[in-house]
């Protein structure tokens, strides 16, 4: 038995020896440890704009509704009735004394017609007087006869005459009131609107009141137009305006304005279109400005230090280049130097 164990150990003994030189092992092999991977670092990249030259203006801008100076509301004053005739429409340009609109006078034209048969009879009757050699006081009589008749139709051809509505005023019909042909009016019910077209203006509010003085040019923009304005009343000149007006009574307000103490007024010095009336309006003043001059975004220029710079692209570096500002806006800058054309000034 013993030898058994001694014969079975040397076997193994032998496998082992014979597997080790033949270069096979029973245990797994070690993996190779391989280098770490280079990491090639990426390149920055930046966003730039380019420096150029264009004109900056600093501008003083301030808002306010087109008005009409002088605007007159059309009534029949004396005599009510019934519509029988609209002139005009809504927009349409008048010259003063156009008609507007008329009332029915067919009840004026028969009392006329009948008058004026009255007025013949009476003076008819003057001359049979005459011819049959009357007395002087019958003849004073029928002559009294005749000017009652006469002072009965000359009401009737004022009434007819002011049956007509007119316009007071070269301008334009703003607004017809909700009244048509047929329907009846009273006296003194708004009939029509009509507007001066020679006086425009614009009560506004700047934040910079110090900047508007009388006669201050301007420039007003309505919509995509622009025209030419002026201010011509400030709160300070109000002031005098009303204490010359208060110490001479003869000197009295017949511009249609009801000026406020707080608000500067600008009056147009050219023609706008008469529709222009109620719309908004911006009226511009241009405080200073440079024609040709290098111009940059305001949030392009950093403090750094205590200094001004700007940051621009040179030879793939982003470098801080100082700056001298000059003429500012809210939004844009004037460079004076330490930009040129061309330059690339690195946003981000």
């Amino acid at each position: 038995m013993k030898r058994s164990r001694s014969k079975a150990a040397a076997a193994l003994a032998a496998i082992m020896i014979s597997a080790s030189l033949s270069g096979c092992y029973l245990l797994p092999d070690e993996e190779e440890v391989l280098a770490p991977p280079v990491v090639k670092a990426s390149e920055v990249k930046y966003s730039t704009v380019t420096v150029s030259k264009k004109d900056l203006e600093k501008r003083l801008v301030c808002s306010g509704t087109v008005t009409a100076e002088k605007q007159y509301t059309l009534t029949y004053e004396k005599q009510g009735g019934t519509i029988s005739k609209f002139y005009v429409h809504t927009g349409d340009s008048v010259k003063k004394g156009d008609p507007i609109c008329e009332i029915d006078t067919s009840d004026i034209d028969y009392q006329i017609t009948e008058k004026e048969l009255y007025k013949k009879r009476a003076e008819l009757g003057v001359s049979i007087i005459i011819q049959r050699k009357g007395t002087q006081a019958e003849i004073d009589r029928a002559g009294v006869e005749v000017e009652l008749i006469d002072n009965e139709l000359e009401k009737l051809y004022q009434r007819k005459k002011d049956a007509v509505l007119r316009s007071p005023v070269d301008g334009t019909i703003s607004q017809i009131s909700d009244v048509r042909v047929g329907d009846g009016v009273s006296t003194g019910q708004k009939i029509a609107t009509v507007i001066d077209t020679t006086g425009f203006y614009i009560p506004t509010k700047p934040s910079d009141g110090s900047a508007f003085t009388v006669g201050t040019k301007l420039t007003v923009k309505i919509g995509d137009q622009e025209y030419g304005g002026e201010v011509f009343m400030t709160p300070s000149a109000l002031r005098d305006y009303k204490r010359e007006h208060a110490d001479d009574h003869e000197k009295a307000d017949d511009t249609g304005i009801d000026y406020a103490a707080d608000t500067f007024y600008v009056r147009f010095t050219e023609d706008i279109p008469p529709e222009s009336v109620g719309q908004l309006a911006d009226c511009i003043l241009i405080q200073e400005s440079v024609k040709d001059a290098i111009v940059i975004s305001n949030n392009l220029i950093k403090t750094v230090d205590g200094k001004q710079v700007v940051y621009v692209l040179k030879n793939d570096e982003k470098v801080a280049v100082p700056v001298e500002i000059g003429l500012k806006t809210v939004s844009q800058s004037e460079i004076k130097s330490g930009l040129n054309v061309g330059d690339e000034i690195v946003i981000r």
